[in-house]
């Protein structure tokens, strides 16, 4: 009898193979799972703090006239007068800038395609929006702006009786599209579009 009782207080290893999980199995596994998981992701994040492997968006430096204010920007960056003031109501995250003063104002937008917008037709709504309203297409000419696959100098008549001014500009490099909008067509409005600047 001793002997029956000293055999069943030794505890034999459990066998996998034929033998169900135990509680500290599933435990141990869980470890291991989380373990193999998680170094992968370490490593990366320590790899991309170390080697700066963010993929940071480009930026670029605008022409800054004395009085003036730059307003970088993510692709592309413009400068206009330090009079005029960021309007939150106009402006987002997703890439729309929108600035405005007692002598007019000018709108960015910036979005992501992999070939030249129409040049004519319907224009992106954001335009309008930067017009205050509605407008027509006066004229759209082609010119040459660094950095720029292609570029367009809209001219518009608006409802109100004023005319606004536009560029248009995609770079196939960065496959950015970039509006750049401004109001009343003043020599203002004509030094601002003058300053935008284009990553490559």
């Amino acid at each position: 009898m001793a002997g029956i009782r000293a055999s069943q207080g030794v505890r034999h290893r459990s066998d996998p193979r034929i033998d169900p999980p135990s509680r500290a199995d599933r435990r141990r596994l869980l470890g291991w799972v989380a373990f193999l998981g998680f170094t992968p992701i370490c490593i990366g994040v320590v790899l991309w703090a170390a080697l700066d492997l963010n993929g940071s968006y480009p930026t670029v430096r605008t022409p800054v006239p004395r009085g003036w204010q730059a307003v970088p920007g993510v692709y592309a960056s413009f400068s206009a007068p330090k009079s005029w003031t960021l309007q939150q109501a106009m402006s987002d995250s997703a890439g729309d800038i929108y600035y405005a003063g007692r002598d007019g104002a000018v709108g960015e937008s910036v979005t992501q395609a992999n070939k030249m917008p129409p040049v004519t037709g319907p224009l992106p709504a954001i335009v309008g929006t930067f017009l205050g309203g509605g407008y027509r297409v006066l004229a759209a000419k082609p010119f040459t702006l660094h950095n720029a696959t292609e570029a367009w100098h809209y001219r518009f008549d608006l409802t109100n009786g004023q005319t606004g001014l536009g560029t248009l500009a995609w770079v196939k490099a960065t496959q950015s599209v970039v509006w750049l909008v401004a109001l009343p067509a003043t020599p203002t409005a004509e030094k601002v579009l003058s300053t935008l600047s284009l990553a490559a």
